[in-house]
């Protein structure tokens, strides 16, 4: 192209553009803008706002918001073709470039802006007498997801929270308005926690309303008081902690299961038909959940935590051979339980949950023709009536991990208060509800007192709540570190040859190792300077 013919074109494209300026209402907002006041104009606008919070926090409960922090504590080894999937956490070499880090961390901030939307805007909404129940149950939900997602911060990014000093410790910066382009500091503990728990306040008195029930699929008070537990634990204010738990626990809205001995069919699996443990988990049914975010097939799909690892390709291959020995249920999940969780922490013949918990199956990593069988977790294997794909195997579908997530039951109530108990120095009741939980799981009752009540406990919480996401934060404030993450299957009745689990995952964490709490993300500290980064 010469000189010329460059001029003339840059000309035209010139006149072009000018002429589509002059064409255009320059008072219209940008694409990239939303005006949130004429989004939010009546009751429909408002409805639509509150299924959007309940879509996001469903989403919150699986996949990246557990496991990064299930691969980094002590009751999952990599496997083999785990595809270095949060390895970084696994060998708790975390850095602030983490691509993962930056997902979590933004997913919380943008649903925090929604969140802050309704709870900009609702309140200015003329509705009429009829409408002011449900405006203030969406107002309620909104409260309670903020109040979730800056837990949620806190508890990866925050300092660990210490009354003595939380006035002067770093929290995390709080969301408080919609859009905000503010570079603001981190908060205080103090200010971090205040604000939690002021938010949860609101909640509660908001949410009033809505009816408490088992199972339900819509955020109640109830819901609430079992987040502000779970705070109040994590901050270490036993008595408050609880409180909050033993009232939820002593209404009996949500009795345990009762006790009970499950079946086993001619596989030595159980029949979940007739294990109430596993028709929570696989069926999404029973007395226990407090609240169950809704799930439907087509259109409701929360975040999968893809323990479980059908290998679909693996178990097709050798359902065409000819090799009858070979056929089975082939597993290839990322992550697989220790030695220590199948030969020690479920060391009970009669704890049921681990009947549910877990399966033996066949494994490949590369060579189909090299397998060998070890445990994996069937936690979240997923909903039957929510599979896509039907199978010979694998109990007749293929687990896609789809199931309704149970971000709150009532065992965890139940682990609150025999905890909260003991450090206010109540061994009666300490001893009373763990043995409640420990008869409903069919782990046999204790009387121990002093630490090895203590112990007891932690290891019925580690138990009840494997792979849900707590483990890191429990090791952290018990001041827990550990250095074994042993090989299953290395000791026993069957063999697990080294070749099938991935290498160089070693570790050694002590109680103060800066890991436990993760660093900021290095583009949100190169956005916002004020940004203190975490050790």
């Amino acid at each position: 192209m010469n000189t010329n013919m460059k001029t003339t074109k840059i000309f035209l494209w010139t006149l072009a553009l000018a002429a589509m300026l002059q064409g255009c209402n320059l008072d219209r907002e940008p694409a990239d803008y939303i005006d949130y006041n004429s989004a939010y104009l009546n009751m429909q606008d408002a409805a639509k706002w509150d299924n959007g919070i309940y879509s996001t926090l469903r989403g919150k409960f699986g996949g990246g918001y557990v496991l990064p922090q299930e691969a980094q504590a002590d009751m999952l080894n990599a496997h083999a073709a785990f595809g270095n999937l949060y390895g970084e956490f696994h060998g708790w070499k975390v850095l602030p470039e983490s691509n993962v880090l930056q997902e979590i961390y933004h997913s919380y901030y943008s649903a925090l802006v929604d969140v802050n939307v309704v709870i900009t805007n609702l309140p200015n909404l003329n509705v009429s007498e009829a409408e002011k129940p449900l405006k203030n149950q969406y107002l309620g939900n909104a409260y309670f997801a903020r109040a979730f997602y800056h837990f949620n911060l806190a508890l990866r990014w925050g300092t660990v929270y210490d009354a003595a000093t939380a006035n002067k410790d770093l929290g995390v910066v709080l969301a408080l308005v919609p859009g905000d382009l503010n570079k603001p500091k981190r908060a205080t503990n103090e200010q971090t926690y205040k604000q939690i728990l002021d938010d949860l306040n609101v909640a509660e008195t908001l949410l009033s309303g809505v009816e408490t029930k088992v199972g339900n699929s819509e955020i109640s008070a109830d819901a609430v008081r079992a987040l502000r537990a779970r705070v109040y634990l994590y901050m270490g204010n036993m008595d408050k902690a609880y409180q909050e738990a033993k009232q939820l626990v002593d209404q009996n809205t949500y009795p345990l299961i009762a006790p009970y001995v499950s079946t086993l069919n001619s596989e030595g699996k159980i029949n979940p038909q007739e294990d109430a443990f596993a028709q929570m988990w696989f069926y999404d049914k029973g007395t226990e959940q407090i609240w169950q975010p809704y799930v439907a097939k087509e259109n409701e799909v929360p975040t999968v935590t893809p323990l479980y690892g059908a290998d679909l390709s693996t178990t097709t291959y050798w359902d065409e051979s000819n090799r009858s020995s070979m056929v089975g249920d082939y597993n290839k999940p990322p992550y697989v339980p220790t030695r220590e969780v199948i030969n020690d922490l479920f060391a009970s013949e009669t704890d049921h949950r681990a009947l549910a918990l877990f399966e033996f199956v066949n494994t490949t990593v590369n060579d189909k023709n090299a397998s060998t069988q070890l445990y994996v977790v069937s936690k979240f294997k997923g909903n039957p009536s929510y599979s896509t794909l039907n199978s010979t195997h694998w109990g007749g579908y293929v687990p896609n991990g789809n199931q309704a997530p149970k971000p709150f039951r009532i065992a965890e109530q139940y682990l609150i208060v025999a905890e909260a108990a003991y450090n206010l120095g109540n061994v009666a009741d300490a001893q009373y509800y763990l043995n409640m939980l420990r008869d409903s799981r069919g782990v046999p009752t204790t009387s121990a007192t002093g630490n090895e009540l203590y112990e007891e406990i932690k290891s019925e919480r580690a138990r009840e709540l494997a792979f849900e996401g707590f483990r890191l934060w429990d090791l952290r404030r018990w001041k827990q570190g550990f250095s074994k993450r042993s090989y299953q299957g290395a000791q026993g009745y069957y063999q697990v040859p080294a070749s099938f689990y991935a290498a160089g995952f070693r570790v050694n964490i002590a109680p103060d190792n800066k890991m436990f709490v993760w660093p900021f993300p290095e583009n949100e500290v190169r956005i916002n300077p004020n940004i203190v980064q975490n050790p």
